[in-house]
């Protein structure tokens, strides 16, 4: 009888290329490479399985929930991982997986004919500079039905402030129409779209009117905004990525989106 184990341990593998982690062993640290001067961190990786397996005539699967993160010694910044990562920044990654595993448990014991459940998080520094750290969060999950579920989520912390980052700390929410109107010219070039072309039917927007998500992340010469599946386009399509050049949004950005955007461009001295 084969087991899908490891058919398991090779899609954590992949979830764990994505995430621009090494490996896959469940206590293994790997130091973090930061820009100069800047935190220290190291990823850790853990993974926790059910004991209740699930069989059929060639397979034997078992539920699992599996998670990578960075690690830092400084407490503010090792809260905003756990909050980023769990929603909760009192909540351990080994109380959030005993939950996963404990609520799979009893629906095992009371469905006639289970099916495995996954749930795999990912969470990798995306950028780092003295007053800035953006994480990118990639997320699965499987608890029945068609297919599972899939996400890329960007989170942002204020190295300096102590506090997190939100879309209007960027752009000031004053300028958010403006920064809409700028956004859906690229959007309708990026998808061939005219000027005046309806855009109900094709994507999931609002009364046909283009929006931006508040999920971002800030590049070294464009702002990048990601739609995950289903929040403008069938599951077929999967995500989509737009950027939108900082030389468009120059006048829009907040002092401290400037300051960061220019730790982002400053060479990383040896």
């Amino acid at each position: 009888m084969k087991l899908s184990k490891l058919y398991i341990y090779g899609l954590i593998g992949i979830l764990l290329m994505e995430a621009c982690q090494l490996n896959t062993d469940k206590e293994k640290t790997q130091a973090g490479k930061p820009a100069a001067d800047t935190l220290a961190y190291a990823y850790e990786d853990y993974i926790k399985y059910s004991s209740n397996l699930i069989k059929t005539s060639e397979t034997t699967d078992t539920t699992f929930f599996a998670a990578s993160y960075p690690v830092f010694d400084e407490p503010t910044a090792d809260r905003f991982v756990r909050m980023a990562l769990l929603g909760n920044d009192t909540t351990t990654v080994a109380e959030a997986a005993g939950t996963f595993i404990g609520e799979f448990d009893r629906f095992f014991a009371s469905d006639p004919f289970p099916r495995v459940w996954t749930s795999a998080s990912h969470a990798k520094v995306y950028s780092i500079t003295p007053t800035y750290l953006a994480l990118a969060i990639h997320a699965s999950s499987y608890t029945g039905g068609a297919h599972g579920n899939y996400a890329t989520i960007f989170k942002h912390y204020d190295l300096q402030a102590n506090e997190p980052l939100a879309l209007g700390d960027i752009v000031n929410p004053s300028f958010q129409n403006e920064l809409t109107a700028v956004a859906e010219r690229y959007f309708r070039n990026q998808e061939n779209l005219g000027v005046n072309q309806p855009l109900e039917g094709t994507y999931f927007f609002d009364d046909g009117r283009f929006s931006l998500p508040d999920n971002f992340a800030l590049e070294s010469d464009s702002m990048l905004f990601l739609y995950n599946i289903y929040e403008i386009k069938p599951y077929v399509n999967g995500q989509t990525e737009l950027r939108v050049p900082y030389a468009d949004l120059e006048r829009l950005l907040t002092d401290r989106a400037k300051r960061i955007i220019t730790e982002l461009n400053t060479p990383i001295e040896p």
